[in-house]
């Protein structure tokens, strides 16, 4: 196998919200010098971690190592919206074909929920953890169609939901802009940075958290992997690529997979004036019914967090200015819901890498004798890259599991066309999506 460069590399601004809220923790020493390892994973985020500390439980005597490029469980896993879910909005029925898919596909993102639930209480994970479901939510009255065939879908599966409009829909969120939203059980919201930092906390004595320590190239030789860093170098007969967005950039599955940069923004907690002038609704988590409509949260903490953008960038992390452009789009989209708050009341905004494929499919391969890649979320990260992670430990471990055999039953990603047509599609059809959604955002 061929030297691989990884270009580009992550470089995270330092603006997320949902990490600003924790107190600030002293980063991991970097790799130095040479290293020997059973299992080497690149990536520490919900994957990376999982994967580590599944292998390292399984094999308790074994060395393991990840390899972080900034810190740990601050890249996508800290920067997403914190919604893990089961069901995934479909806008009607589907042939008998297509229902069976989105079945195998509920149960799997069922069993990532469940994943985490289980980690959660077991272990004592303090990452504000509220089941009180998610909404699917349109202002838009030719969008209401799409809610009421979901709700048809959802009662053909048994899986309970219920349909809210008017004064009982303004008073569960404190805002009149939405027309019609259909409320799912099977959601729940999670501060996503807190998550990450249990994770990290669960790593066994066995694992070596190096942070700070970007991979620069990586080579098979013999019969194992050769991984250089700006210091040092890590020989391994087991790798895991566990970089989601970037696995381009490391060289793996460049035509199944694309990554999407995101910005988000979030406001100081409210006062208590503020909080009533909304009427004091419990925390929740709302998406739009329409592709690029914006993603709203209220937390339990009384932050609304807004998400209303994805694109194409490149070099795939925006710069503070970049972010402090698209800052103006989520204050339009908060006023619109709330024109009693302040104008500006948020105090972060920032930006994330997320994974797409062409057909929601996710990466779960081996690639050669050794080299294991787990990512593509496709916007369902929280749950999946959990279960991804654990499951990618036992693989690594020669061990086979019934969820292992759930998820190779699932679709792989499909060929991507070559660039820069797929840069271009995709700008194309984040544009047809933007305008059709701008009622939403």
């Amino acid at each position: 196998m061929s030297r691989k460069v990884f270009s580009p590399l992550p470089a995270n601004d330092q603006t997320c919200g949902w990490t600003q809220a924790l107190p600030s923790r002293q980063p991991n020493v970097s790799l130095q010098g040479e290293q020997i390892a059973d299992f080497v994973v690149v990536g520490a985020g919900y994957t990376g971690l999982s994967a580590a500390r599944k292998f390292a439980q399984l094999n308790p005597n074994a060395k393991v190592i990840i390899l972080e490029a900034q810190r740990a469980g601050e890249g996508a896993s800290a920067r997403n919206s914190g919604y893990l879910v089961d069901s995934t909005l479909n806008d009607g029925h589907m042939s008998d074909t297509g229902l069976k898919d989105y079945r195998q596909k509920y149960k799997l993102n069922k069993v990532g929920l469940d994943c985490v639930r289980h980690l959660v209480s077991t272990k004592g994970i303090d990452c504000d953890l509220d089941e009180s479901g998610k909404f699917h939510a349109t202002a838009v009255p030719a969008h209401t169609a799409k809610l009421e065939r979901f709700s048809e879908l959802l009662t053909e599966l048994k899986l309970e939901h219920k349909m809210l409009d008017g004064a009982e829909l303004e008073g569960r969120l404190g805002t009149s802009y939405y027309r019609q939203a259909l409320w799912t059980k099977g959601g729940i919201m999670v501060q996503p940075a807190k998550l990450a930092r249990g994770y990290i906390d669960l790593l066994p004595d066995n694992v070596q958290l190096f942070e700070n320590t970007p991979v620069l190239t990586w080579r098979k030789q013999g019969d194992n992997f050769l991984v250089s860093t700006p210091l040092g170098q890590v020989k391994t007969p087991k790798l895991l690529m566990a970089v989601n967005g970037f696995m381009a950039s490391a060289g793996v599955k460049q035509n199944r997979a694309f990554p999407l940069t995101l910005t988000a923004s979030m406001t100081r907690p409210l006062t208590d004036q503020e909080y009533s002038a909304i009427g004091s609704p419990k925390p929740w988590g709302l998406l739009s019914a329409q592709a690029m409509g914006a993603t709203v949260r209220l937390t339990q903490d009384r932050r609304i967090m807004v998400r209303n953008t994805a694109e194409v960038w490149r070099p795939i992390n925006m710069t503070v200015n970049d972010i402090a452009k698209r800052k103006a789009m989520h204050c339009r989209g908060l006023q619109r819901r709330f024109p009693q708050l302040p104008v500006d009341i948020f105090d972060s905004s920032w930006s994330g890498v997320t994974c797409i494929s062409g057909n929601s499919a996710q990466v779960f391969d081996q690639l050669d004798s050794g080299l294991l890649v787990a990512g593509c979320y496709n916007g369902g990260g929280i749950g999946l890259a959990t279960l991804f992670g654990e499951q990618m430990g036992y693989r690594a471990s020669g061990q086979m599991t019934p969820h292992i055999a759930m998820i190779e039953e699932r679709p792989t990603p499909s060929t991507l066309p070559p660039q820069p047509l797929l840069r271009w599609g995709v700008r194309l059809r984040l544009m047809r999506d933007r305008v059709i959604a701008r009622k939403e955002n």
